[in-house]
């Protein structure tokens, strides 16, 4: 079956953030054959490609995208037997939380702290998610991708993908379409419960050996608490923690007691943006127009349902430039510009 070009698609529909203009053409994709055809018929026609996944961590310019949007909506979950636990090859466009809420299901440990983490699974290895003291990488053992470049399909071992904090090889090599992801998932594992918020959860419940069920629904409820109301537009985490020297990082803790970072062990510390945003700088509920700062979370950019990317996009580079000449510390945007 040929591929189903669409013309002058309106963007903002397919994200969260829910602004930006439309792609001069998009392509719903469902296997790799038709993400082929669709590659082919971009270099016959010379335009440019973008790949998007559920949209979660992807901001739209108004003008939107003057070339063709391949949405990948590959699906698919194919659970195989170890002696341990399953490894799971999942589609990449399968929605990323319905995966973890299937493997608490099966008693599969590994990615429940990453609960209701919006986006796809595709995306999740991309962009190497975490949440609560665990990383999506801790869990995946392979990648298929997509090479746009040579038109063939080709699988890293875990290893290879070049995993770091936000960061992979798919998300620097953007000729590489991510279109399966394998995980090793076991039956026993070890429940990750040192994030600060995750501890005053089950103290609170007067919980001391919560299942894997029990991590799940405390995830999300911490995680509902901070996000945007409905019909609130967010991408999540609009900055990366910023990583900086230990000797910044003693001269930032004096200034700033109580300052959230974790020591690296390689003499740098990764600072918490959200608690300078909020601490430091006071951002929470502070607008530019139809954009503004979450009341419920500082890192959580938000459009108030009428915001034009511009705005949004002018509010991040003030957050950047007041951050960066009061404290000298440079944050990059974890979301992906379009």
């Amino acid at each position: 079956m040929p591929i189903e070009i669409l013309e002058n698609v309106p963007l903002k529909s397919l994200t969260t953030m829910g602004v930006g203009g439309e792609a001069r053409f998009l392509v719903h994709v469902k296997k790799t054959e038709e993400l082929a055809q669709a590659v082919s018929w971009a270099r016959e026609q010379k335009l440019p490609i973008f790949v998007l996944g559920g949209g979660s961590n992807t901001l739209v310019s108004d003008a939107g995208f003057p070339g063709l949007v391949i949405k990948i909506e590959i699906a698919g979950k194919v659970y195989e037997n170890v002696h341990h636990g399953a490894r799971v090859t999942v589609g990449a466009g399968e929605v990323w939380d319905d995966f973890v809420r299937d493997t608490v299901l099966r008693n599969l440990w590994g990615i429940e702290n990453l609960s209701l983490i919006p986006g796809t699974v595709g995306g999740a290895a991309v962009q190497n998610i975490g949440a609560y003291g665990v990383d999506a990488r801790k869990t995946i053992v392979e990648v298929e991708a997509f090479d746009i470049e040579k038109m063939s399909t080709k699988w890293f071992a875990g290893h290879k993908c070049k995993f770091g904090y936000r960061e992979s090889i798919f998300k620097k090599d953007k000729n590489l379409v991510v279109t399966r992801v394998i995980f090793d998932l076991p039956h026993n594992g070890t429940p990750h419960l040192d994030y600060e918020d995750v501890k005053i959860f089950f103290k609170t419940k007067g919980v001391t050996n919560p299942t894997l069920q029990n991590i799940r629904d405390a995830i999300i409820e911490i995680r509902t608490a901070k996000m945007p109301g409905a019909g609130v537009g967010t991408a999540g985490s609009f900055f990366k923690d910023p990583v900086v020297p230990m000797g910044h990082y003693e001269e930032l803790k004096a200034q700033f007691p109580g300052l959230k970072a974790h020591l690296q062990g390689d003499n740098t510390a990764k600072l918490s943006a959200a608690w300078l945003l909020d601490k430091v700088f006071s951002l929470r509920g502070v607008r530019n127009g139809g954009a503004g700062v979450s009341e419920k979370h500082s890192l959580v950019l938000v459009n108030h349902g009428d915001a034009s990317a511009q705005e949004i996009i002018s509010l991040a580079n003030e957050i950047k430039r007041s951050v960066e000449e009061k404290i000298n510390v440079v944050l990059e945007e974890e979301v992906v510009m379009l």
